[in-house]
């Protein structure tokens, strides 16, 4: 039998599954899957892919296109975010592990992973991008309008980092964010009671920080700094809500075979 501690991260759990549906504009997520990846949509992201391919310039393959099918600026963030050249692609896709070894040492783009977190509470669209890594639409702009929830999922990331017995953790925050100081508290609390060893750090440059990591792993879906990266790349956001919120999410890649 569940214990009542259980029972209620589990109605937690639920609770923010159906919020997410709600706000992606139904009930069980597909009518929202149906009206982001139209036929306009996957045309574009067909005919985006190719002027990447040929070495067209990102921004002006991405006005030529949005502005040809008329996508909404959803559709064209998830062209931005969700499509890579197929070598960008192929780079990214062989530097990412999608569950760490054991002991492993991991620094994490911290507020890239938890503003992910936090945009699938409030249902942002979210999708795998031609790499393999998990984004969404964005919508955050650095700063947290939702402290509660933001509090509920970086306890959630915790929580999930202690169960994968991982090495040394270095966890990067962006100074200049709003309440950072404060979010960086919180961090290191939640890390001291489950007793793991990391270490939260306030930086100007966080990019700078986690591209040039000398560990074994880091923790981003930043293309750019995964691009400028050594190691390997474990998709945290991904892990997290895949386990605790049973979540699936579109390929993109799909749409370009």
């Amino acid at each position: 039998m569940k214990n009542n501690d259980q029972r209620a991260r589990d109605a937690e759990s639920t609770e923010h599954k159906e919020t997410a549906e709600r706000a992606l504009g139904s009930e069980d997520g597909e009518e929202s899957e149906t009206k982001l990846f139209d036929e306009a949509f996957i045309d574009a992201a067909r005919d985006y892919r190719m002027l990447l391919d040929k070495g067209y310039p990102v921004d002006a393959s991405l006005k030529i296109v949005g502005d040809h099918f008329r996508l909404s600026h959803n559709s064209r963030m998830m062209l931005y975010r969700g499509i890579l050249s197929r070598a960008a692609s192929q780079t990214n896709l062989a530097k990412l592990v999608r569950t760490p070894w054991e002991g492993a040492t991991l620094a994490i783009d911290g507020y890239n992973i938890l503003f992910t977190l936090t945009n699938y509470l409030h249902g942002h669209p979210m999708f795998i991008a031609t790499d393999g890594l998990l984004r969404d639409v964005g919508g955050a702009h650095g700063r947290i309008a939702d402290h509660r929830g933001f509090e509920r999922m970086a306890e959630l990331c915790v929580a999930t980092l202690a169960s994968l017995n991982l090495g040394a953790i270095t966890l990067f925050l962006d100074a200049p964010v709003s309440s950072s100081g404060k979010q960086a508290g919180f961090l290191r609390e939640a890390f001291a009671a489950h007793g793991i060893n990391a270490e939260v750090r306030l930086e100007n440059s966080v990019d700078h920080f986690v591209a040039y990591w000398e560990g074994e792993l880091i923790a981003t879906a930043d293309s750019a700094i995964i691009a400028r990266s050594t190691g390997r790349t474990f998709d945290l956001a991904r892990h997290i809500l895949e386990r605790q919120f049973s979540a699936r999410f579109q390929s993109l890649a799909e749409f370009l075979a």
